[in-house]
């Protein structure tokens, strides 16, 4: 297997250029999965060195992570523990202590698993991504990224860094799984309710994370019954059955996090 090392950002763009089908490697807790079960990988880029994309950057209206900080990092950095509490609680939660430790945002999203717990947090707190390649810098919505499972309008480019924007706002995350810790999410559900309505979005609903459109729409009206919720999520989640949940199952957890969600978050 072809192996490149990138010394900077520069040289990490080239080689993206030179090999657009090479895996990009950092923390390595999912590519070392797929090495393992793919025989198809070209080879690697590896991107670990780049120092200047672990950055956490307070500004005055949002907080810039770099894609290369590791989710420990991110629980580290007081500005997110202060303004991006939502952020923090699906991080806690996150695998254990040491693939924390390797783990990265940009690797968390760039994987495009449906059951990314950061990456549903990041769709309902508006986030935007900075791409880079060799022809510049582009800006695109999180929620532009995807398109299937496991793939992403990424052309070229990587990741380099996420932009949260800071509002006020009311959260409600759950992750449900076999165990509390050490867990691929079964379903989990991060809601915000700020001065714009809800946003929802869930990991393990769909092939990739989106928001439910058709459930903020319900909740937002406020005329909210089991039946109503039933039927929004129909139209909004399509979840898969496999031998860790069937898709009834995912599909009943949805539904009472979403009750639980709207009800907590009306009271509070």
């Amino acid at each position: 297997m072809i192996y490149h090392r990138a010394e900077h950002l520069d040289d990490a763009l080239n080689l993206i250029h030179q090999h657009p089908d090479f895996l990009l490697l950092c923390g390595s807790t999912d590519v070392a999965v797929q090495l393992s079960d793919q025989n198809t990988v070209q080879g690697l880029i590896d991107i670990g060195g780049l120092s200047e994309l672990r950055a956490i950057e307070m500004g005055s209206e949002s907080i810039h992570i770099g894609a290369l900080a590791t989710v420990t990092e991110i629980m580290e950095s007081a500005a997110v523990r202060t303004h991006l509490p939502l952020l923090i609680a699906a991080s806690e939660v996150f695998a254990s202590h040491q693939i924390r430790n390797l783990a990265t945002l940009g690797g968390n999203i760039a994987n495009a698993s449906p059951a990314a717990d950061l990456t549903a947090v990041l769709l309902v707190l508006n986030a935007t991504l900075t791409l880079g390649s060799k022809q510049g810098r582009r800006e695109i919505a999180l929620d532009e990224l995807f398109c299937g499972y496991k793939c992403t309008k990424l052309d070229h480019e990587m990741i380099l860094g996420i932009t949260i924007p800071l509002q006020e706002h009311q959260w409600y995350y759950r992750k449900a799984g076999a165990r509390e810790r050490l867990n691929i999410a079964k379903v989990s559900l991060a809601v915000v309710k700020n001065s714009g309505g809800y946003c929802i979005s869930g990991a393990s609903l769909n092939p990739y994370a989106l928001r439910l459109r058709h459930v903020e729409e319900l909740l937002n009206s406020g005329d909210v019954s089991d039946e109503k919720i039933s039927e929004a999520l129909a139209q909004d989640i399509a979840p898969s059955g496999s031998f860790r949940s069937t898709k009834a199952y995912r599909t009943r957890v949805a539904f009472n996090m979403v009750k639980e969600a709207f009800s907590s978050l009306e009271a509070s």
